[in-house]
């Protein structure tokens, strides 16, 4: 298999983002892949916000890695379980967001976004990410927990 690494090359969008369903939609309809979640240094841009790791600075500012066998299913219960407006603990990355107040002051959700990597093997995908990963920081990424 080719070697994948997790670079900037997926498609962002803001979870503030009004046209965030749709965006999605038209880009996978109901298909999925990998989805990874960051942080931008502002409300409007996509440049990640870096996160000291155990072994370096993850200048991609990764704070979750995880995958859907659709984008749309899976992203509706991450915005919900991580936005304010909502009282949802139905997608575990937001359970620990919003249980961590220093979470969301680092990392606010006005600036949080993800980019998403179609893929027909969500889960072999993931797999490769989170390795790519683990191989690079010596852990895995700050949200994400072993099963």
């Amino acid at each position: 298999m080719e070697n994948i690494s997790i670079d900037n090359s997926g498609i962002k969008i803001k979870f503030s983002d009004e046209q965030m369903w749709h965006k999605i939609d038209e880009e996978f309809n109901t298909s999925g892949g990998v989805y990874i979640l960051k942080c931008s240094t502002e409300i409007n841009n996509f440049i990640p916000m870096s996160t000291n790791r155990l072994i370096e600075c993850d200048n991609n500012g990764i704070l979750y890695i995880g995958k859907a066998n659709s984008f749309i299913d899976r992203v509706i219960d991450l915005k919900k379980s991580i936005s304010p407006q909502y009282n949802s603990s139905s997608h575990e990355c937001g359970a620990r967001y919003k249980v961590h107040k220093k979470l969301q002051d680092k990392f606010p959700f006005e600036n949080l976004y993800i980019e998403l990597y179609g893929d027909k093997k969500p889960l072999e995908l993931e797999k490769i990410f989170l390795t790519e990963y683990e191989a690079s920081f010596g852990e895995l990424p700050p949200i994400n927990r072993v099963s």
